[in-house]
């Protein structure tokens, strides 16, 4: 994965394991808001209720046939501007009567062509909607809270994950991680990762030092790495699953669905924008007698500058009791093949503490 900072990658907290989602911070009343990928079904609008006061509860809604695209929109505290989100997208807020609403979402060239199209949804109703389709294709919603009518014959986008391109590969039924060949790293002893409830073993060898992270800035609270190229690295990494996260995945299949939006947001931020991924394993498991899932993604890329076409990927979602579960996700590039059986060791190593 890569070592150094995009744009697009200290907007989100840096190119390593973070949660996807983020909670907006606003001086006024603002809902929750969420980006959501592959959500089991179409969620009931809770926030669209109408309130007898001055605000408009306003969902923006972005949904298409490519798996990412770039968000623009504003909110009450000011413009929002993402690249690469993950599709399908919403954002939930409360705004005041006569304040602009603006949402436009355009194609990444990488997707190839595609349609979008966004959709604003004011107390429920849908009072805005277009969409554009092509490479660079562009659909863009305007209008004012209170003002707007609802648009004849629209329904609320249903928000189902778009249909994966050619050579991506989602598991839909368990299919267990393979034991790796290979020396694998020495194991030195363990790590306590308090904030998340967990512990594991701590790997020695090309690894450097596990060390404390603040989770407020990576999205992790530990982490071990080392370089593999001058540009790209192992990662080594644990962390709680992030709040908006956590909302926005329920029922029985809820820890299978958090590790494959975990492995989609790692790929859509922390690799190339061609890069390809190919779930090759994804199992449940028990930790400490607590529920756990673990999916193992080959992540297909070229960098120039790296020897690597491949990293491979694993992530392991677990309940630990608490609110939000936490992760564990380990990154180790093709070049560095002998020490895929980490992946082994962590799954083997993972408790609840």
């Amino acid at each position: 994965m890569r070592s150094g900072l995009s744009a697009g990658g200290r907007r989100l907290g840096g190119r390593f394991p973070r949660p996807l989602g983020f909670a907006a911070v606003a001086g006024q009343a603002v809902a929750l808001v969420v980006w959501v990928a592959h959500t089991p079904g179409d969620e009931p609008e809770r926030a669209a209720a109408a309130k007898d006061d001055d605000t408009v509860a306003i969902t923006y809604i972005v949904t298409g046939d490519r798996p990412t695209a770039d968000v623009k929109y504003d909110a009450p505290t000011g413009s929002e501007d993402h690249e690469g989100l993950a599709l399908p997208f919403k954002a939930q807020y409360r705004f005041q009567k006569g304040e602009s609403l603006a949402l436009s979402v355009q194609n990444r060239y990488q997707n190839g062509a595609g349609h979008m199209m966004c959709t604003i949804v004011a107390n429920g109703v849908v009072v805005k909607q277009a969409s554009a389709s092509g490479r660079y294709a562009i659909a863009s919603c305007s209008g004012i809270a209170g003002d707007d009518e609802p648009v004849p014959g629209a329904k609320i986008p249903a928000m189902t994950a778009p249909k994966l391109p050619k050579g991506e590969v989602r598991l839909t039924k368990v299919v267990r991680v393979p034991r790796y060949k290979g020396p694998g790293s020495p194991v030195l002893g363990r790590v306590e990762d308090g904030d998340a409830r967990l512990s594991y073993a701590s790997l020695g060898g090309a690894w450097g030092p596990s060390r404390r992270t603040d989770p407020e800035v990576t999205g992790y609270g530990r982490r071990q790495a080392f370089d593999t190229d001058p540009s790209w690295q192992a990662v080594f990494a644990s962390g709680k699953v992030s709040s908006e996260l956590t909302q926005a995945y329920k029922g029985p299949d809820k820890l299978r669905a958090l590790a494959s939006a975990v492995q989609d947001d790692r790929q859509h931020t922390t690799f190339t924008d061609t890069t390809t991924g190919r779930d090759v394993a994804s199992q449940p498991l028990n930790v400490s007698g607590r529920k756990g899932w673990v999916i193992v993604r080959e992540m297909h890329f070229r960098k120039e500058g790296v020897r690597s076409t491949m990293d491979l990927s694993a992530v392991v979602v677990v309940d630990t009791g608490r609110p939000r579960p936490s992760f564990v996700w380990l990154d180790v590039p093709a070049s560095h093949k002998r020490l895929w059986p980490d992946v082994n060791t962590l799954i083997r190593s993972l408790r609840v503490s």
